[in-house]
């Protein structure tokens, strides 16, 4: 009515209130009424988020595989994070105005995956399709240690690797060695 609006929020979001160019309120799971003609409202999500990926890359002894994994994390430092992606929201419909919430997932997993391709570069085939926890282990420790000096205001709280699978006829030829060695065995 005459422009004024209301907006309840969830606990597990950060709300920052603008008017007139000053901050007003911020907070998680605020309540408020607000005027619409001078108000922009940026709602920030803190609870934990999961961040599917999966990538392709090469072994230490040129072999192609396939990595799938997730990203466990949380925005720490909400105000922060506003400042460097756009988390305004229509007031209207409470959709975000820019795509730069789904951005934050990404640049995480373009991280992970460097920290992902180093350790599996290094690695012969064999190893990385067995080390798939050692990967884990230590992308995620790179990840936890980088994040302070990017300064994100994110917090990883886990990274899985779920597989690494070589390529289909790589996967066969492995299998096919497997079975003739311990086909001799028996044979002996």
């Amino acid at each position: 009515m005459f422009g004024f609006r209301y907006l309840k929020t969830a606990p597990t979001q950060y709300v920052i209130h603008f008017a007139g160019g000053r901050k007003r309120r911020a907070g998680p799971g605020l309540a408020f009424f607000y005027f619409r003609a001078t108000a922009e409202i940026a709602v920030v999500p803190i609870g934990s988020t999961d961040a599917p990926f999966i990538f392709s890359e090469m072994t230490a002894d040129f072999q192609p595989v396939t990595i799938q994994g997730q990203i466990t994390y949380r925005i720490s430092d909400p105000e922060g994070v506003s400042q460097v992606l756009d988390y305004t929201i229509r007031s209207h419909l409470g959709e975000y105005r820019s795509e730069d919430p789904d951005k934050l997932a990404q640049r995480l997993i373009n991280r992970a995956h460097s920290f992902i391709r180093a350790e599996i570069q290094g690695m012969p085939l064999r190893a990385a399709i067995r080390g798939s926890q050692e990967v884990a282990v230590r992308a995620f420790e790179s990840l936890r240690e980088a994040g302070p000096r990017e300064n994100l205001g994110v917090e990883v709280l886990a990274l899985a690797i779920h597989a690494i699978q070589p390529a289909p006829e790589m996967a066969r030829a492995l299998e096919a060695e497997t079975r003739e060695a311990t086909l001799r065995v028996a044979d002996e």
